[in-house]
């Protein structure tokens, strides 16, 4: 099956080469999964980076091929990321490394290898989300969302960087307090999104998730990389917190030809997806409105938007299920398929085939990994810790049978914080 990346063209990574020795020759990378591991503190454990096998038909299931460690930084990397020449980043949320670039290699049996993480100057920007590539008049930045930006209580910023340098070009940051009532602002941003020249950032909530909740979509002028507009996406108040959209969609032709452009955003609080149509000619948004409801559907903290060639699917952190989605008839939501159960916090989820041709998604079970009261861990956040199942689970992609699963914290002592296709070989990003 041909997969679709909803932000970038994935290339093999730049640089390495391809061995055909015999001690690698049988090995399939199309299920190796680059995972970020997140160390609990009353477990002893260190956050790394690693790639792990995940076609349940292999013997080799749920093992780490490879694997380093962070033992310097308070918090984990969070978010990995191809780019179109095939470099992978990941965003963080130490403010010591809120963006890194990661190595890859082979060994000398052509086996590949994490060589290292190597945090980046972002110019003071911390705790880093969500990243893309898009073109500014004419040349093309990569584009990265700080939740916490320069800090404060209202902060958060845009960095745009060089993608060959990773040197910064622009903070793009505009304070509610500063800008005056009325004018557009950039509060807490994490999902990122564009299509031609209008990007779009979600408000979502202060890194210490105490601070603030934000409410809006901000959009963004790609020809100034300034903010023009704010977009309030609010409804019902499951629980007495602003909605907090999370990841967002810039529904657009280029992932489908039948698609109407507009922009589709999940709220974490609110349970909620919504669409705002987009008219392309006289560059403008239309009302916003919900196109589903969790309140109404038994489904909670909606997260993700990942798609194939003809399918687009949203995990739901509660009860834990993936639904799916026809990506032709977005921005309409229309069932394409059985809803895929998984475990508390389904959240990032890559697509492969199995040894025997079998398709599979692999679906990371956790939002944050903030730890468990049970542990008596100090980072305990009730709501959150119900959210993290510590789990991969593999499913048929057609049936939505689960067919194995991997669970981090029982085998490693360590929760999982993303799952990216190692070079990329399973990149179905959710912009």
């Amino acid at each position: 099956m041909k997969y679709m990346g909803f932000g970038a063209t994935i290339l093999f990574a730049a640089g390495l080469v391809v061995s055909t020795s015999a001690s690698y020759a049988q090995t399939r990378e199309e299920s190796h999964g680059m995972v970020l591991l997140r160390g609990l503190p009353t477990l002893d454990t260190h956050h790394s980076v690693a790639i792990v096998e995940l076609d349940p038909e292999s013997d080799r299931f749920g093992e780490i091929l490879s694997e380093v460690e962070q033992p310097d930084i308070e918090h984990p990397l969070h978010h990995l990321y191809y780019s179109p020449n095939g470099r992978l980043y990941s965003t963080g949320l130490d403010p010591a490394c809120s963006l890194a670039e990661i190595g890859l290699s082979r060994d000398a049996g052509g086996a590949p290898v994490i060589e290292g993480i190597t945090c980046l100057d972002t110019q003071g920007q911390i705790v880093g989300e969500d990243i893309m590539w898009a073109n500014s008049n004419g040349q093309e930045y990569m584009f990265v969302t700080f939740m916490g930006g320069t800090g404060g209580d209202d902060g958060g910023s845009v960095g745009v960087f060089d993608p060959q340098t990773n040197a910064v070009v622009k903070v793009i940051e505009a304070r509610k307090s500063q800008v005056g009532e009325g004018a557009p602002y950039i509060m807490y941003p994490h999902g990122i999104s564009a299509f031609e020249d209008r990007m779009v950032v979600t408000s979502t909530v202060h890194p210490d998730l105490a601070t603030g909740v934000g409410n809006a979509l901000t959009i963004i002028d790609l020809n100034t990389l300034e903010p023009i507009q704010n977009i309030t996406v609010e409804n019902e108040k499951p629980l007495n917190f602003p909605s907090s959209p999370v990841e967002v969609l810039f529904a657009r032709p280029s992932i489908h030809p039948d698609i109407e452009p507009a922009i589709l955003a999940n709220t974490m609080f609110g349970f909620e997806t919504w669409k705002i149509p987009y008219d392309a000619k006289a560059k403008t948004f239309g009302a916003p409105e919900v196109i589903y409801s969790g309140v109404a559907n038994d489904t909670a903290v909606p997260l993700e938007f990942y798609g194939t060639e003809d399918e687009l699917f949203i995990s739901h952190a509660l009860p834990g299920v993936v639904k799916r989605y026809e990506l032709g008839a977005l921005p309409d939501l229309v069932s394409s398929g059985p809803d895929i159960v998984t475990d508390p916090g389904a959240h990032h989820m890559i697509f492969f085939t199995s040894a025997s041709g079998r398709e599979l998604i692999a679906i990371q079970n956790n939002l944050l990994n903030l730890g468990n009261g049970a542990d008596n861990d100090p980072t305990d956040v009730d709501f959150i810790a119900s959210l993290n199942a510590h789990t991969i689970s593999v499913h048929d992609l057609e049936t939505g049978e689960r067919i194995g699963t991997v669970n981090f914290k029982e085998r490693y002592n360590k929760g999982v914080d993303n799952v990216e296709g190692l070079f990329g070989s399973g990149f179905v990003h959710h912009h």
